[in-house]
């Protein structure tokens, strides 16, 4: 099957192919994975309507998704899943973990279009601060 673009058709597809948890024993491993895409939203669509976020939280679910999906894999599949109005809170954690790079594109976006959240880089860079501190 064709993923040079994703699709609602071909996107179970393309998450199972690059599906890579060595200790799923099933069906219920892998749906309990892509429920944090669903996680993954949530959190950045009350971000984006309340300014609350909880990024630690946040952080652990991109980085699961990151070690079972891939890293490439996990930005193409959330860039694909999200709203456009979460792709610049989206854009700005995916870089904070260095998933993505500030220039070419994932799922015909051209990333240097996208503006960064300057709030979450704030929030963010806070968290590296207070974690070099202890």
């Amino acid at each position: 099957m064709d993923f040079q673009t994703l699709t609602k058709d071909n996107f179970i597809l393309y998450a199972m192919g690059n599906y890579t948890n060595p200790d799923c024993m099933g069906m219920n491993e892998f749906d309990d994975d892509m429920a944090k895409i669903k996680y993954v939203k949530r959190l950045l669509k009350k971000y984006v309507r309340s300014g609350f976020i909880r990024p630690i939280l946040l952080l652990n679910h991109l980085l699961i998704l990151g070690n079972v999906f891939g890293i490439h894999q996990t930005s193409r599949m959330l860039f694909f899943k999200l709203e456009p109005e979460l792709h610049s809170p989206l854009k700005t954690v995916l870089l904070y973990l260095n998933y993505i790079e500030d220039r070419g594109y994932i799922e015909g976006l051209n990333i240097q279009n996208i503006p960064m959240d300057t709030e979450l880089a704030t929030v963010l860079r806070k968290i590296t601060n207070d974690h070099q501190e202890t």
